[in-house]
């Protein structure tokens, strides 16, 4: 008699429990779906450094896509254990933080308000994946939500995309229980500041025609927390006699006779080298604190009454 046993019984019993006990995953709207779909690992590549021009001081920055105006900031939810003496966040040993939107959807910006989410004693890392369970768990009295007041510029790029010159690793997150990848640039403003771009003449939809060899103007750049990563991209049209990168500061730029548009749209644009030295960023608590860690809580978790 042969017997056919079970793949299911051939599985060790930890992938057994593990398959048994994985959550199923909360359903997402059409266009959520679509827009992780573009994060796929298929669309990673290197995200490449721009030159633009800061009172005639050479700038690089990374370009992280367009932002909706008007869009607030999202939140990042992380869940810890608590606090340490000094009020430090100890993390979860392998916990994630939970994003509430990503790239591609009406409220994304790439800057999210960090909201912790204190936990039970006994909470098992990346138990929290989506919105749904941390409602769950302070429904019954076993988390406590601390927000803070502070935005970090969180962008959300395709799983395996990396920043050119630069050794650092996306960190990983979850949205709505999805593995999402994403590069911490510290604590930023929601404010945006000016960006001066070039244009010649109009192309055949009679949008402003960018002049490609122009560095964009920037008369801001990132010396301490809070950052200003977010851009209000003012267009200055220029004819043919204008020679490109003849301009280098807004002082050069306002005595000319320029046409500058009003801001349309905004950007983000982390600027990470000023004349060839790189920008020392003061990193979020995700990364800060993400080696602070323990298996156990340092105090019992505080819970509403």
């Amino acid at each position: 008699m042969v017997v056919c046993v079970p793949l299911w019984l051939s599985m060790p019993v930890q992938a057994q429990r593990q398959q048994a006990t994985m959550p199923a995953l909360p359903a997402i709207s059409p266009e959520a779906q679509a827009a992780l779909e573009e994060l796929a690992p298929r669309y990673a590549g290197q995200n490449e450094l721009i030159q633009g021009w800061y009172r005639d001081r050479t700038v690089l920055y990374y370009d992280f896509g367009w932002v909706p105006l008007g869009v607030a900031p999202g939140k990042v939810i992380w869940p810890i254990h608590g606090f340490d003496a000094r009020g430090n966040p100890v993390a979860i040993r392998g916990q994630r933080p939970i994003f509430t939107t990503i790239p591609g959807l009406r409220d994304y910006s790439g800057v999210f308000q960090l909201i912790y989410d204190e936990t039970a004693d006994n909470l098992q890392p990346n138990q929290l994946r989506d919105l749904d369970s941390v409602e769950a768990l302070l429904r019954l009295k076993k988390a406590l939500l601390s927000e803070t007041s502070r935005l970090f510029n969180l962008p959300i790029a395709p799983r395996g995309t990396r920043l050119a010159r630069d050794s650092t690793t996306g960190m990983l997150g979850w949205y709505e229980g999805r593995d999402v990848q994403f590069f911490d640039f510290g604590q930023v403003s929601a404010l945006p500041a000016s960006m001066w771009r070039f244009a010649r003449g109009v192309d055949a939809s009679g949008e402003p025609n960018p002049l490609v060899e122009q560095n964009s103007i920037v008369d801001s750049v990132p010396v301490e927390p809070t950052y200003p990563d977010l851009w209000e991209i003012h267009v200055v049209r220029v004819d043919s006699t204008y020679v490109p990168n003849s301009l280098k500061s807004i002082a050069a730029l306002r005595s000319t006779n320029a046409v500058i548009d009003t801001a349309s749209n905004i950007r983000n644009l982390p600027i990470v080298v000023i004349d060839g030295a790189r920008v020392e960023r003061a990193p979020s608590p995700l990364r800060q604190f993400a080696d602070l860690r323990s298996p156990f809580p340092p105090a019992p978790t505080r819970v509403p009454q």
